[in-house]
C-alpha cells in the first residue's frame, strides 16, 4: 500500500469568533474580516446567510485560484465529495447506528461507575467524555479495543491549539497515525473476514470499484475518528455542566416526557457556540449575500456559532432552554453536502451519556464556576474546555 504524506490538517486558521452577534446582524450581517494568519476573508453573522453560504454550489471548500493541493478527504467538492462520501455513509445512516445503543450505553455506564466510586474531583472530559466518544468511533471505524488509547492519544496529539510548535507535533502524530492505519488496513486485506466495520466496508468496496485508491481509503479510515471524536465529547462535556450546574439532572429524574430529547437538542445547539465552522468557503463566482456582493474568489466564514445564536429564530439565544420554541433548526451539524457525516452518531451518543448519568444515581457538583473552565482552540477550529471538574458525593462506596 501507498499513502500520500498530508498535512495534519487543513490548516485554515479561523477567524475570532468572540463577536458582538446581534450588533453584526443589525449593522453589518456581511462585514469584511481578518482571518489570524492575515488573509482577508467575509464574514456572515446571520443564520439565513450562514445556511446560504453552507448549501450553495456558488461556494467551493478549496480555493478558485488553483493553489489547493490534492484531497483525498470527503472534504472536497462534488463529484470526487460525491463519489467518496457515498462509500462511508451507509455505516452512519440512522437505521444502522441505532443499533450501536446498547454497546454506547453500557460503555458508558462501566465509565460512570468508575467515575462514582472516585474519593478526589474527578475531570468529565478525562474520564468519561473522550474515552466514550473516541471507543464508539474507533469501534465503528475497526480500531481493536487495545489500540484505542494510542488512537485518543494521537488524536489529541493531531489536534492540537495553533503555533508552529505544535503543528510540529501535530504532524508528528499525523505520521504515526498514518502509518498505524496503513498496518490496521494491510492486516485486514490480508484475512478478509466478513467484519462489519468502516474497514471491512471499504474494503468491500475496493474491491467492486478499482477507483478507489489506497491513499482515499487511508485519508477516510484515519480521518473519521478524528473529526467523529472531540467535537461529540465536547458536547457530552457541555450536558453534563447543565446537568449538575443549571437544576436539569433533577428535573429529568423526574420522567418529565420528551425533556431528554429536548435536552440533547438544546445542548446541540448552545454547544455548537463553542465551535466554528472551522473550513472557510471560496465564492466560484460573483454571489449576493445578505444584500453584499462576494467576489469570485473571495474566503467567507459562515460560523455556526452566529447562526445558532441567531434572535431572528431562537430568543435569548444564550440562555439555555430545552423548551424554546424551534431549537430543532439549529445548525450544529453545519448544512449542505457537506452536513457532519456523523450526526446520527453524534446524537446516539450524547442521548446515552445523558441517560446514563440520569439513571446512574450520581451525585455530583462542580469544582469550578463555568466561567473559570479553562478553554482551547484546537486546530479544528473547535473551542473545548481543557477539563471539566466535578466532585463526586459519596465517592469511594
Amino acid at each position: 500500500m501507498t499513502s500520500r504524506e498530508p498535512p495534519p490538517v487543513e490548516r485554515f486558521r479561523p477567524a475570532d469568533l468572540d463577536r458582538d452577534w446581534p450588533a453584526l446582524r443589525a449593522g453589518c450581517p456581511v462585514s469584511r474580516t481578518t482571518t489570524p494568519d492575515g488573509a482577508g476573508a467575509w464574514l456572515v453573522s446571520r443564520y439565513a446567510d450562514v445556511r446560504a453560504v453552507l448549501g450553495s454550489p456558488s461556494f467551493s471548500v478549496s480555493p478558485v485560484d488553483g493553489t489547493a493541493g490534492p484531497n483525498e478527504s470527503i472534504f472536497q467538492d462534488p463529484p470526487g465529495h460525491t463519489r467518496l462520501r457515498g462509500l462511508v455513509a451507509g455505516p452512519f445512516a440512522a437505521g444502522r447506528v441505532d443499533r450501536h445503543a446498547p454497546a454506547v450505553r453500557a460503555r458508558a455506564d462501566t465509565l460512570l461507575a468508575t467515575m462514582m466510586r472516585a474519593t478526589e474531583p474527578v475531570d468529565v472530559m478525562a474520564a468519561f467524555a473522550k474515552p466514550l466518544t473516541m471507543n464508539v468511533i474507533a469501534g465503528i471505524v475497526g480500531i481493536p479495543e487495545c489500540d484505542r488509547p494510542m488512537a485518543q492519544r494521537l488524536s489529541d496529539q493531531l489536534l492540537v491549539p495553533l503555533s508552529e510548535e505544535q503543528g510540529a507535533v501535530a504532524l508528528a502524530g499525523w505520521r504515526q497515525f498514518n502509518d498505524y492505519v496503513l498496518a490496521l488496513v494491510a492486516a485486514r486485506r490480508a484475512r478478509p473476514e466478513e467484519e462489519d466495520d468502516l474497514v471491512a466496508h471499504l474494503l468491500r468496496a475496493q474491491r467492486e470499484d478499482s477507483s478507489l485508491t489506497d491513499v482515499e481509503l487511508v485519508t477516510m479510515v484515519l480521518g473519521l475518528p478524528v473529526a467523529g471524536y472531540v467535537s461529540t465529547a465536547n458536547a457530552i462535556a457541555v450536558a453534563f455542566r447543565h446537568l449538575l450546574d443549571g437544576g436539569w439532572l433533577a428535573r429529568l429524574r423526574s420522567g418529565d416526557a420528551g425533556l431528554a430529547d429536548r435536552f440533547v437538542e438544546e445542548v446541540l445547539r448552545i454547544q455548537s457556540g463553542d465551535n466554528g465552522e472551522s473550513m472557510p468557503r471560496f465564492a466560484t463566482r460573483d454571489v449576493l449575500v445578505g444584500g453584499t456582493v462576494i467576489g469570485r474568489g473571495d474566503m467567507v466564514v459562515a460560523p455556526l456559532v452566529a447562526a445558532n445564536r441567531d434572535t431572528d429564530l431562537f430568543a435569548d439565544p444564550d440562555a439555555f432552554d430545552p423548551d424554546r420554541a424551534g431549537r430543532d433548526r439549529h445548525l450544529a451539524f453545519g448544512f449542505g453536502v457537506h452536513r457532519c457525516l456523523g450526526a446520527n452518531l453524534a446524537r446516539l451518543e450524547l442521548r446515552c451519556a445523558v441517560a446514563a448519568v440520569v439513571e446512574s444515581g450520581l451525585r455530583a457538583s462542580m469544582v469550578e464556576r463555568w466561567d473559570e473552565v479553562p478553554w482551547r482552540v484546537n486546530m479544528l477550529g473547535d473551542r473545548f474546555p481543557e477539563r471539566l471538574m466535578v466532585a463526586i458525593e459519596g465517592g469511594g462506596a
